[in-house]
């Protein structure tokens, strides 16, 4: 996508009340095209619950290439961004629900294999939780 979150969302946020260095760094992220996020601005909106409509397409591009893609935390910090994601998160994107939980079960070796106990858990309960999910 070559528009930013602001563009997509036809949303520009006013100058910072309340500045801090997440604060800034979300108002930042939100002017960059989203096809140019990196793997952690995208850990960090999506963490936010910023952009989610248009953010999930590409996080789930990137998770495809690299299950355990690594923003500036651990390996599968994005992963764990999208596992956080409730049902009212991806109500405005079920066809981005239903590919995410293919790929992670598809993936589900790979989440296993790296040692974090509480991806995993997180990855085996979207796996239960989203049977009945299309």
């Amino acid at each position: 996508m070559n528009k930013s979150l602001e563009e997509l969302e036809n949303d520009y946020w006013k100058d910072i009340e309340f500045p801090s260095t997440l604060v800034e760094r979300c108002h930042a992220y939100r002017k960059i095209p989203v096809k140019d996020l990196s793997t952690e601005q995208l850990r960090l909106l999506t963490g936010q619950k910023i952009g989610l409509r248009f953010l999930i397409p590409q996080s789930i591009a990137i998770l495809k290439d690299n299950i355990l893609a690594e923003g500036d935390f651990y390996p599968g910090d994005l992963l764990n961004a999208m596992l956080d994601l409730n049902d009212e998160e991806w109500s405005q994107n079920k066809a981005g629900k239903d590919e995410f939980l293919k790929l992670v079960k598809s993936k589900i070796p790979e989440i296993e294999e790296s040692g974090d106990k509480r991806l995993t858990r997180k990855a085996k309960e979207l796996i239960a939780s989203g049977q009945g999910t299309t």
